[in-house]
């Protein structure tokens, strides 16, 4: 399964917006704008307005899951690498991740986590960040797996964003600083004071995360992320598509370059035969 698309390569605003209203929660819309903006475009407005005093408990909650939306949007544009997230099918305040490291002591690791949006989201703090298989890290609480999002964001402020936490999250995976505020002390002191026991850790960590790649999953949730193992049957020709060079169109027109190769015409193109 394929969530590359949830992260970068957007589709358009339209396909985006039923996407999302055939899912979970989304399924409550907005009354339409008559300003000519789409609901899309609305709820990017919104995000960035103060709070807003309602009567109507009802529309104050459409107001709260378009934010998420927009939130969620907003995050599938950033260039963030190796990392998928997407909201629960089942509750948009619970979002499903999967950190893929690429360098540093956890590379190789495939690390499953939750962000959980607080109650009155965008207001209420800092999401919540939970590792669902234990790593050994200095700002990752051993028993419970919570992250201490609190080194990386002091204060969670309103024009925070989702996307900067699953970039910190990223952050403290390819480079553990030792100057860290500390939460697992043994990951800190073997840190400091014995830097190869730290990575023995850090590799044992890998590994099990690894061996739990392909578990079935933990929650009944139509969005939670899986993986199968390759199939070459199956996959092998996805895989030569995605490696097939691009046919070029010998029908394109070429632009007008300053200097075309061979000639000392300026603004010149290439004859046609």
């Amino acid at each position: 399964m394929s969530l590359k698309s949830t992260i970068s390569g957007f589709k358009g605003e339209s396909d985006v917006e039923s996407e999302f209203r055939r899912q979970g929660s989304f399924r409550k819309l907005l009354p339409i704008n008559t300003n000519g903006d789409t609901q899309l475009s609305m709820s990017a407005k919104m995000i960035d307005r103060p709070t807003i005093t309602q009567s109507n408990k009802e529309y104050i909650t459409y107001l709260q899951e378009y934010n998420i939306l927009s939130e969620y949007h907003t995050l599938s544009h950033q260039d963030l690498k190796g990392v998928y997230v997407i909201p629960s099918a089942q509750n948009s305040f619970l979002w499903f991740g999967v950190q893929f490291v690429r360098q540093g002591f956890f590379r190789g690791g495939v690390f499953r986590f939750t962000v959980t949006l607080p109650p009155n989201f965008p207001d209420g703090g800092c999401p919540k960040v939970v590792l669902q298989s234990s790593v050994f890290h200095p700002l990752i609480n051993p028993e419970t797996g919570e992250l201490n999002t609190a080194w990386g964001f002091p204060e969670w402020r309103r024009n925070n964003r989702v996307w900067q936490l699953i970039q910190f999250i990223t952050k403290i995976f390819t480079k553990v600083d030792p100057k860290m505020t500390t939460i697992n002390q043994e990951a800190s002191t073997l840190l400091e004071t014995n830097i190869e026991s730290f990575q023995e850790k850090a590799m044992q960590c890998v590994k099990n995360s690894q061996s739990q790649m392909y578990d079935p999953p933990t929650v009944d949730d139509a969005h939670y992320i899986t993986f199968s193992p390759y199939v070459n049957d199956l996959h092998d020709p996805i895989k030569e598509e995605i490696y097939k060079p691009k046919e070029e169109d010998s029908n394109k027109t070429l632009g007008i370059s300053w200097v075309q190769p061979g000639s000392l015409q300026p603004f010149s193109k290439p004859e046609t035969r």
